[in-house]
């Protein structure tokens, strides 16, 4: 093939082709090449991204594997209908801490909006949320891991009727869905909540004897030391 023009539209001649190059689907390609991607996120290569989905042919196989049950955490799945229960449940141990601690909402809210940006960068896909519903969810899936690792860890009293405590299948259930790959948010999320919400005759008790206070390194290693049993010492060994 040779180009015979180099005006607006050009042509491509072959002995047996006559082919006019759109110009208009030149400039459409160059705007694609402009745009920022939607889906992969720009930062999906660096040594931030850590939250990654599950590649589909995976999921093929047995989609339920990979999908949360009863509860979303992150914003993958943030919004599913079948896991509405759980999201009223969030909000109810969001009031608990708030009204335990004495904090205002707004506190929780202020300490993460220096970490809004860095948290994007942690997932490999671009977060469909505005920065306030964004916010939101950190707060409401942060404040619900914490006050849930503290109440395993005896620290915080279940409510009475918490279903959590009182129905035997929603804990291995809730479990699970912690450990799945795409129902993730950042660790230094839910630091900076435990930093920020950490009160010295909750956290503080129950510690084993130890001279150091808990961390929340210790607490989260208590709480999946549910699937596979270790003995305290070992625990403590790794609570940074």
């Amino acid at each position: 093939m040779t180009t015979t023009t180099q005006d607006d539209n050009h042509h491509l001649h072959s002995p047996d082709h006559h082919i006019t190059i759109d110009t208009d689907r030149l400039a459409a390609i160059h705007q694609r090449i402009e745009k920022p991607p939607t889906i992969l996120c720009n930062t999906a290569g660096r040594a931030t991204c850590s939250i990654f989905k599950v590649p589909k042919s995976f999921k093929e196989v047995n989609p339920k594997l990979y999908h949360p049950q009863i509860i979303s955490i992150g914003p993958f799945h943030h919004g599913a209908a079948q896991l509405q229960m759980m999201e009223e449940h969030k909000y109810q141990y969001l009031g608990q801490l708030l009204a335990r601690t004495g904090l205002e909402l707004s506190t929780l809210f202020r300490a993460l909006v220096p970490l809004e940006g860095s948290v994007r960068e942690c997932y490999s896909e671009a977060i469909g949320l505005g920065p306030h519903d964004h916010l939101e969810m950190l707060v409401v899936d942060g404040c619900f891991i914490i006050e849930l690792f503290r109440k395993v860890a005896k620290r915080v009293e279940f409510e009475a009727d918490d279903p959590i405590a009182a129905m035997s299948w929603v804990f291995p259930s809730l479990l699970r869905d912690l450990h799945r790959l795409e129902n993730q948010i950042p660790f230094f999320v839910l630091q900076r909540l435990f930093d920020v919400t950490y009160m010295d005759k909750f956290d503080g008790k129950n510690a084993d004897d130890q001279k150091e206070k808990p961390t929340l390194a210790l607490l989260c290693l208590n709480f999946f030391n549910y699937t596979i049993q270790r003995p305290p010492q070992i625990l403590w060994k790794y609570k940074v």
